[in-house]
């Protein structure tokens, strides 16, 4: 009875470790293959000038974000990489269009830069009225009646530089859409 209890035990454990190294053998691969990793550079299309704070996720749930020089570093086995950043247009690449380490990004035209807005507490017991005077109050009512020579001179303006700049605009938003369409 006791020499079958030892064998038991002895098959017992034999399995166990066959488990376990089963499983430190799967561990070994999966970290092995967690291990390859690619390295990228994130630039500004129009300067070649590293970006960073640029947010990178992928369809996997990798995410980073670029360091001061542009870098980033994800592991294999991605599907589709998405770049975002308010002062640039987001993107999204599959592993195919991916030529290089580098991968350009286009600014947001309308972005707006650092915003610093400073303040003064005000007290909040106090009593906040404004009085208008009655020529105040009859000049906001009143519109303007008869010939009214700024308004001949902004209708001058359009007619001379307006047709110019509505060009340039036009032509900016051209290679913008062009650019665009090679992206």
């Amino acid at each position: 009875m006791n020499r079958l209890l030892n064998h038991k035990m002895m098959f017992a454990l034999l399995m166990a470790q066959s488990v376990a190294g089963k499983a430190l053998a799967q561990v070994k691969a999966d970290s092995l293959a967690s291990e390859v990793s690619r390295t990228f550079v994130v630039v500004n299309i129009e300067t070649d000038v590293p970006v960073r704070d640029i947010l990178v996720y992928t369809d996997d749930g990798q995410e980073a974000r670029t360091n001061w020089d542009g870098t980033f570093t994800l592991h294999e086995g991605y599907g589709r990489l998405t770049f975002s950043h308010p002062a640039y247009e987001k993107r999204i690449m599959l592993p195919e269009e991916l030529d290089g380490d580098t991968i350009q990004l286009i600014p947001n035209q309308f972005a707006l830069r650092e915003v610093v807005i400073y303040g003064k507490r005000r007290d909040m017991d106090k009593e906040r009225t404004f009085a208008m005077s009655s020529t105040d109050v009859q000049l906001m009512q009143s519109t303007p009646q008869g010939f009214n020579p700024l308004g001949l001179l902004a209708l001058g303006y359009d007619a001379i530089w307006g047709k110019k700049i509505r060009h340039r605009h036009a032509m900016k938003e051209q290679k913008r859409k062009m650019i665009m369409d090679n992206y």
